[in-house]
């Protein structure tokens, strides 16, 4: 009989800040957490799937934390497996770079699905389980990363009508079909995804869309019915997928928004016996800074109601800065009331709470004009850049996959050029 533990976690997003907030504290306290189940649950293999960071450029202080983290986990489990993607937060090269060091340590960090030459190659995406331990390979991992264009074929390869799901497709295909080859009966078998599958619920507040060509998900049925468990990365909201109890998406660790608030965050613990899935688990993570709603659970109510409110928080004392809850206020605007983000600020004064936002809501039917959103340069890709200017250009169609690997097979010429 040969019991295995594995923990699947994702969207760590270190790095985030919060209504221009840094969160590493909340982060370090996770990650703690994290180390510690580990070890209490004395677990064989750690899935990652992809979001690790918030940016494809994280700040020194959070790549810190996302290597402190592996070497803990070596030092404390160092039979256990760490099996982690990138997702379309990260950086595919930045992950990759320390690639020769994460192996030689006995993790897997798979940032691209091609390899240091370009090539797509199924082989390299299949990895063992248990290879270390005294029982030896006991299961396999199919790492599938965030699939950008270019991770689908080359230029010359694909066709203005190429639909992406049907590339996607192919992708897995080839990566499930070796797993078949590898995987003898008794051994597990897992495999690790980024991106949205059809039917999910969403959290459109701070995902970012993954949308490649006119595409933005694909079909649950690209994963074969004998897998043991799929362990999904990008939503934010902990779920299960298509009915499926087996496929699962472990949501973040962290509200990412206020209207995240209210999430289950978990980690999921998988327990398979010779191959075969016998339980799946939920692990709670606890609260280490709360993300308080006024009025609760994203109601609206008229200002003095707000207020009022407010006014009953308990207060959090002397807690340190990093530690004070955040607060979200929303209320009901029938008529103009000037200065009303200032009564809030005084309401909550001395209170120890970080106020996010202030945003009022219309009485309902009355016509509200759009927010304009501005989005930060830094969490700017140029493929963003890119289709934001083939909309103004082209405003009822969306670029092409092929148009748009020609783009990014232009933007890999240019960093090769310049060094970068």
């Amino acid at each position: 009989m040969t019991v295995k533990r594995i923990l699947h976690t994702s969207d760590w997003h270190l790095g985030q800040t919060f209504h221009d907030a840094e969160r590493t504290w909340e982060h370090e306290q996770f990650l703690s957490w994290l180390r510690g189940t580990l070890r209490e649950r004395e677990v064989d293999a750690l899935l990652v799937t992809g979001d690790i960071f918030d940016t494809a450029t994280p700040s020194s202080v959070a790549q810190r934390q996302w290597f402190d983290f592996l070497a803990g986990v070596v030092r404390d489990r160092p039979q256990c497996d760490v099996v982690a993607i990138a997702g379309n937060h990260d950086s595919a090269q930045r992950l990759d770079a320390p690639e020769a060091l994460t192996r030689a340590l006995g993790l897997t960090v798979v940032g691209s699905a091609r390899d240091a030459n370009g090539d797509f190659q199924a082989e390299r995406l299949v990895v063992p389980l248990g290879a270390r331990s005294e029982v030896g390979t006991w299961g396999w991992a199919a790492t599938l990363p965030f699939l950008r264009g270019d991770d689908l074929g080359t230029l010359a390869e694909l066709h203005v009508d190429d639909a992406y799901e049907g590339l996607v497709r192919r992708r897995h295909e080839a990566v499930f079909a070796h797993l078949g080859t590898v995987a003898k009966p008794g051994h597990a078998r897992f495999a690790l995804g980024h991106g949205v599958v059809l039917g999910s619920e969403r959290s459109p507040d701070s995902e970012r869309a993954v949308r490649i060509g006119n595409a933005e998900g694909f079909s649950v049925d690209v994963f074969p019915a004998d897998l043991t468990y799929v362990a999904l990365g990008h939503l934010h909201r902990p779920q299960r997928v298509g009915g499926k109890d087996h496929v699962r998406y472990a949501g973040s660790p962290l509200p990412l928004h206020v209207s995240e608030a209210e999430y289950a965050h978990q980690v999921v613990l998988i327990t398979v016996d010779d191959g075969a899935l016998i339980s799946i688990e939920p692990l709670l993570i606890p609260k280490a800074v709360a993300v308080v709603r006024v009025p609760a659970k994203g109601r609206t109510a008229p200002p003095d109601e707000v207020l009022a409110e407010l006014r009953l928080l308990t207060a959090m004392g002397s807690l340190p800065e990093v530690q004070r809850p955040w607060l979200a206020v929303r209320f009901l605007l029938e008529t103009p009331r000037p200065g009303f983000a200032d009564e809030v600020v005084r309401a909550i004064e001395g209170k120890g709470y970080r106020l996010t936002t202030v945003e009022a809501d219309r009485p309902k039917g009355e016509k509200v004009e759009p927010l304009t959103v501005h989005r930060r340069l830094q969490n700017l890709e140029p493929i963003d850049v890119f289709r934001a200017l083939y909309k103004r250009h082209h405003p009822d169609t969306q670029p092409s996959l092929a148009l748009e690997q020609a783009f990014r097979e232009l933007e890999q010429r240019l960093a090769e050029e310049s060094g970068s």
